[in-house]
C-alpha cells in the first residue's frame, strides 16, 4: 500500500496495469478494482503506462463494471450497506470488494442485472435482481467478517 503523498511520485495498480495520482486512490488502494498500490517514480509509472497500453483492458469491460457498480450503489444503497453492516475496512475498499461479489454472483447466476436494450433516461430501467438471496447473504457475511473471525 502506499504512503504518503509524493507529488513526484504516482501509485501503480499491477492488477489493471494503470497508475493513479495519489488524490485519486488516497487509501493507497486502486479506485477501479480495489487492490492495493504501490508508488513508483512519475517517469516508471508513464514507461509502464505506455508499455501496459497493449494488454489493457478493453473499456467495454471497464465500462460493464461501472454499470454494475452503479446499479447497486444507486440510491445509496452502498452507504446503507456500509453503514449497517459497518467493516473494519475504509469504504472505498467496501465498495469494490462489494462490485467484484456483485459481479461473481452474475457471472455464477445469483444474481441479475438488467439493462435496457437501448439507453435511457428511466433509471429503474437498470436493475438487479437476487436470484438466490441466501446466497448473497452468505457471500456478504463472508466479505465484511474479518478473516481471523471467520476461520
Amino acid at each position: 500500500m502506499a504512503k504518503a503523498s509524493n507529488p513526484k511520485s504516482y501509485l501503480w495498480c499491477t492488477t489493471c496495469r494503470r497508475s493513479y495520482s495519489h488524490a485519486d486512490a488516497p487509501d493507497g488502494f486502486c479506485p477501479v478494482c480495489g487492490s492495493a498500490t504501490r508508488e513508483m517514480s512519475r517517469i516508471a509509472a508513464i514507461a509502464r503506462g505506455l508499455m501496459a497500453n497493449e494488454l489493457t483492458t478493453s473499456p467495454l469491460q471497464t465500462k460493464h463494471r461501472q454499470l454494475i457498480k452503479l446499479i447497486w450503489m444507486r440510491n445509496g444503497m452502498g452507504e446503507q450497506y456500509y453503514r449497517v453492516l459497518a467493516p473494519d475496512m475504509p469504504y472505498s475498499r467496501f465498495e469494490s470488494r462489494m462490485t467484484r461479489l456483485m459481479e461473481e454472483g452474475a457471472a455464477e447466476g445469483w444474481v441479475r442485472f438488467i439493462f435496457p436494450l437501448a439507453p435511457t433516461d428511466d433509471e429503474s430501467a437498470y436493475r438487479m435482481e437476487f436470484v438466490d438471496e441466501d446466497r448473497f447473504i452468505q457471500e456478504l457475511e463472508a466479505l465484511v467478517v474479518p478473516e481471523e473471525k471467520a476461520s
